[in-house]
């Protein structure tokens, strides 16, 4: 009886023990499946955002390209009605920016005329009154180009108005001529060529050619984000660097120091300012500029031949914005014969 006693004791603990057991895995279970649901849950919303982000990138993409060939059009249709050659701020692409509500967002898009900015491509151009053989001695590779050009020169200026330290506008106007130039001799003291990039401990080398974009002076010796970010917007970058004149009708005030260089430093900052609080509605004629100018101060004519009144570049900025998906587009356009505009380049983001 005893006996019977303990072996029914021990089968309950037994019992009890088991289902203890089978509770714990039960739970187990359970709390794995909630947390594989979870997952599954996590991860569907996941794709389903990217797939709609995805989406309304494409859409965008499709609204932003639409809105490129309208500027083409709406373009020629401006220019066709202008009675002179004369490109200023007072016709309707320079106005503020322009917006138009799209299916679950809103685009919007400003256009900007690239000749009253910098072209960096101009700094190794040799000017136009070089003799042949200057010419072909400033295209030779490895021999040393003594002669500053002007856009060397308008580049210099600049940078002394814009940064604070004189020594260091040398330094990045000699490192930015050998990242252009096609020669492998530095530019005097502060001039690097491709030995300077290749002992990098992440070497490469400079295009000894045109710039691509803007943001590849980041790339150059001396240039750092502070100094990049007080002159990227009076620099810009044209595919030729025959393309170097500014346009005087759309320099505004912001760019007065820009407007100072190309006159060689000569026309005081104040007086440059009137000048362009004084333009007229449609914009100076070249001889009216000049007027304004004055005669008494005298600038070299290679730095006046720098100056003119008409655009052939202009940059259409774009974006297009669908519920929180947006998309920045940059197109520059160069006008033609019969005021026909052709894409020049187009890149996405918002650099």
């Amino acid at each position: 009886m005893l006996l019977l006693k303990r072996i029914n004791k021990q089968r309950n603990n037994f019992a009890r023990m088991q289902s203890g057991t089978v509770l714990i895995t039960v739970l187990l279970v359970v709390s794995f499946v909630v947390v594989l649901l979870i997952e599954v849950d996590k991860t569907v919303t996941y794709q389903s955002n990217l797939n709609r982000n995805l989406m309304n990138r494409d859409q965008a993409y499709s609204y932003l390209m639409g809105m490129e060939e309208m500027s083409k059009i709406q373009l020629k249709r401006l220019f066709d009605l202008q009675k002179d050659e004369r490109v200023h701020l007072g016709q309707l692409w320079a106005k503020q920016e322009f917006t138009f509500p799209i299916d679950g967002g809103v685009m919007s898009a400003t256009i900007i005329d690239m000749q009253s900015c910098f072209n960096l491509n101009s700094i190794t151009v040799a000017d136009k009154q070089e003799t042949n053989a200057q010419v072909d001695q400033l295209n030779q590779p490895d021999v040393k180009k003594n002669k500053k050009t002007i856009g060397e020169k308008i580049f210099r200026l600049l940078l002394d108005e814009l940064l604070d330290d004189r020594n260091q506008s040398i330094a990045l106007t000699a490192s930015t001529k050998d990242w252009l130039d096609v020669d492998s001799t530095p530019s005097g003291p502060d001039g690097v060529e491709d030995h300077y990039y290749q002992g990098l401990n992440e070497p490469y080398l400079p295009p000894n050619g045109p710039i691509a974009h803007v943001s590849e002076l980041r790339l150059v010796k001396s240039f750092n984000n502070k100094n990049y970010k007080k002159i990227r917007d009076f620099v810009c970058v044209l595919p030729n660097g025959e393309d170097y004149k500014l346009n005087v009708n759309t320099i505004t005030k912001e760019r007065v120091d820009l407007l100072y260089a190309a006159l060689d430093g000569k026309v005081k900052k104040s007086e440059i300012n009137s000048v362009i609080s004084d333009r007229p509605e449609k914009g100076y004629k070249i001889e009216e500029f000049w007027d304004k100018i004055g005669t008494d101060i005298k600038i070299n004519k290679k730095f006046k031949q720098r100056l003119d009144i008409t655009s052939r570049f202009f940059q259409l900025k774009a974006k297009a914005k669908i519920n929180n998906t947006s998309v920045y587009m940059k197109t520059l356009l160069e006008k033609q014969q019969n005021n026909q505009f052709k894409v020049v380049s187009r890149y996405f983001g918002k650099e």
